[in-house]
């Protein structure tokens, strides 16, 4: 009896311990990639040249992070990120920064096949213009480094991975789902405290 509820004190106890570091993935495949945005020469043809930003992302994870500040929303357009490349651009996300010009969008890259991208553009399309393409109007923009057949960016930074990113696991727990569980496991690993200690007890009055 004293050896089971030992056993299942140390069980909870792990558990509440682990349950602080376990609602978040870890990115196990290295540093992101980091892209400058700006009102890019030969690219950029629409909205403030002003706008900027700063795009984050990885293939190997299939995540990107985008933040915008100084692109207000321009009345009859959605504003949409998309990665281009010699191929067919892959949508990333819709963006709608507020009256002050700022925004930010963090999604999964859904449909990634391929990892020939080199540049990503925040593109206005008109709201009466069918959706799956970019739209022609580009605002801010920003290239980067086309990654290897080895895996290793020129200079440095994501790692192409050896196989297509998972897309479809569950979202990380949020900071209230993660307290809730912690409590929870605190409460138990008490109560079972609370109950072996009451047991000792009475072995040792019935010994004495």
């Amino acid at each position: 009896m004293k050896t089971a509820l030992l056993g299942g004190l140390a069980a909870l106890v792990a558990a509440c311990a682990l349950s602080f570091g376990g609602g978040q993935p870890a990115r196990a495949n290295g540093v992101p990639q980091l892209v400058k945005l700006t009102y890019l020469d030969g690219v950029s043809n629409f909205g403030p040249k002003d706008a900027e930003g700063v795009l984050e992302f990885s293939f190997a994870e299939a995540y990107a992070r985008f933040d915008v500040k100084n692109l207000k929303p321009i009345d009859g357009y959605v504003l949409e990120g998309w990665l281009k490349g010699p191929g067919e651009p892959l949508f990333v996300g819709a963006i709608v920064p507020n009256a002050s010009g700022v925004g930010v969008l963090d999604t999964k890259l859904k449909g990634l096949t391929r990892y020939d991208y080199n540049t990503f553009v925040i593109a206005a399309r008109k709201t009466s213009a069918a959706e799956g393409q970019p739209g022609t109007d580009i605002s801010i923009a920003g290239r980067f480094t086309v990654l290897g057949d080895e895996g290793q960016a020129a200079a440095g930074g994501d790692v192409k991975p050896s196989n297509l990113p998972d897309t479809g696991e569950s979202p990380a727990m949020s900071t209230r789902q993660r307290v809730g569980r912690t409590v929870t496991i605190a409460a138990a690993s008490a109560g079972l405290a609370f109950f072996f200690l009451r047991y000792m007890r009475r072995r040792r009055v019935t010994s004495d």
